[in-house]
């Protein structure tokens, strides 16, 4: 017959080699970089900037919730999962809003840099005065 103790240290074992391979996972993840959505000249080095800074913080976000949803897992009642998911969700949608509304804002300064660029008014519509040409 095997020992309780024995089976739970080997469990917490498990446990523990389960979580840092997945620390390790998420922090391998996290250093991938993807090719902006935002290239060419209409688009300022801002923007890039923002969009890197954006992607680092959803990709914190998510190991974030990976490790908690790894550490939820280990709870023998599940009762942790019906208090996790909400609060995630909740962040989840938070992160969005907030990622949407600055992103939203630098494309408009770059919207109204390129009116500017091509003599246009601020509302789009000509305005008489020559395009600035870049060096």
């Amino acid at each position: 017959m095997s020992n309780p103790r024995v089976n739970q240290n080997m469990s917490s074992n498990h446990t523990i080699r389960i979580a840092l391979a997945s620390v390790a996972a998420f922090g391998l993840a996290a250093c991938q970089g993807s090719p902006s959505n935002f290239q060419g000249p209409n688009f300022s080095n801002e923007t890039r900037a923002l969009e890197k800074q954006l992607n680092a913080e959803s990709a914190a976000l998510g190991a974030a919730q990976g490790a908690t949803s790894l550490a939820a897992s280990a709870d023998p009642t599940g009762l942790s999962t019906f208090a996790k998911a909400p609060a995630a969700l909740a962040a989840r949608n938070a992160l969005a809003k907030s990622a949407n509304a600055r992103m939203d804002a630098q494309l408009a300064r770059d919207e109204q840099a390129l009116y500017r660029r091509y003599g246009m008014n601020p509302d789009g519509t000509p305005s008489g005065k020559k395009p600035v040409v870049a060096d």
